[in-house]
């Protein structure tokens, strides 16, 4: 495989469309034609990560924080950033970024966080970008409809609340006169054809739709499809940052905090709250989550995990009676990127290529 095959894959788990406005995320140093035989994967583009990785022959570096934030001026050696760039570049490595997309997407920083920590029937903490829902319209010959329909809901349509796959066909006869030129699936140029067919609809995510559209081309057995995308009035989904959910069962904060300790491997964290106090709906942010305290107090939250917390911020949750936990910006996106790494080596073991996460 190639560079460019990976990132096809990441943009299909963490899709661009996610991202903040103006983050920097993509390939920034690279060829994107290059064979691929290792990955490795990270939270920083630290000197200690870029060297391990382009020591053991990587030729994919896959981070989550961006390493050029702003137009480099030079690349003279001597100054920290350029030092970077010339070691990769000259080891061959090329570095792709996954930044706020990541942290957005399903199944992303603040999914596995959840997850570590124990935390279920989750919701999104704060929505940053409504989305607007479609409706993927389909005629399908009837041997082809549960084809068809598997295709789109492997690509994201279909999906209605904790319910995938969701869609209706009605049955009914279409009719078609294939022109000179035509290869058609069934019948003779010429001649006036019926034939049996489904309208399959799904809902599909308008960021999805793309994907979805592709999917069901590739499956379709017609020469020319006949499909039809409609928009739709609905609430629309969301998407944004953090995630808000509850406890399978309630404990005190001072045991949540152990909790959170042993499951992120950080023992420093920093806390405020009545240590006694039971704890049940817990918010989280991966990463630098302070601005969201106010939101996490909104929805509900007994106690909000995130990182960089400062000292009056700590103080201001704890006059809204919220307890905070402060456990890194580091350690709690790391979990999500070591999830990026070990999906990564699933996805690519048959094709032989090694992934690796790095601290």
């Amino acid at each position: 495989m190639k560079i460019r095959d990976i990132i096809r894959d990441l943009e299909v788990i963490a899709p661009a469309v996610l991202a903040d406005e103006g983050d920097k995320i993509g390939l920034q140093v690279g060829d994107s034609e290059r064979e691929v035989s290792r990955i490795v994967c990270a939270v920083d583009p630290t000197r200690a990560v870029v060297d391990f990785a382009v020591d053991s022959g990587a030729e994919l570096l896959v981070l989550h924080h961006p390493l050029i934030f702003t137009p480099v001026a030079s690349l003279a050696t001597g100054d920290p950033l350029a030092d970077i760039l010339v070691r990769l570049i000259s080891g061959g490595t090329a570095a792709y970024v996954m930044h706020t997309n990541y942290d957005a997407a399903e199944g992303g920083i603040n999914d596995v966080l959840a997850d570590r920590l124990g935390v279920r029937e989750t919701r999104l903490l704060a929505v940053r970008r409504p989305e607007r829902l479609m409706k993927l319209v389909v005629y399908v010959p009837e041997e082809s409809c549960d084809a068809v329909r598997d295709a789109m809901a492997e690509a994201g349509a279909g999906h209605i609340g904790k319910y995938s796959h969701c869609s209706f066909r009605s049955a009914g006869m279409g009719t078609f006169l294939p022109l000179a030129g035509a290869d058609p699936y069934v019948g003779e140029v010429g001649r006036l054809e019926e034939a049996r067919e489904f309208r399959l609809e799904m809902i599909v995510p308008e960021w999805k739709l793309e994907s979805v559209v592709s999917s069901m081309l590739g499956v379709h057995p017609y020469e020319e499809v006949a499909y039809d995308i409609v928009a739709l009035e609905n609430t629309p989904l969301g998407h944004g940052y953090g995630r808000v959910g509850t406890l399978e069962r309630a404990m005190t904060l001072r045991e949540f905090r152990g909790v959170v300790e042993e499951s992120l491997g950080y023992t420093e964290t920093r806390m405020i709250g009545d240590v006694d106090r039971v704890i049940r709906t817990v918010a989280l942010c991966g990463g630098s989550g302070r601005s969201l305290i106010r939101d996490a107090k909104a929805a509900g939250a007994d106690v909000y995990v995130t990182g960089d917390v400062g000292h009056h911020d700590m103080l201001g949750a704890d006059a809204l009676g919220l307890a905070v936990i402060d456990a890194s910006h580091y350690y709690t996106e790391a979990p999500g990127m070591r999830s990026l790494a070990d999906k990564l080596a699933g996805m690519y073991a048959a094709k032989h290529i090694d992934v690796e996460f790095r601290i």
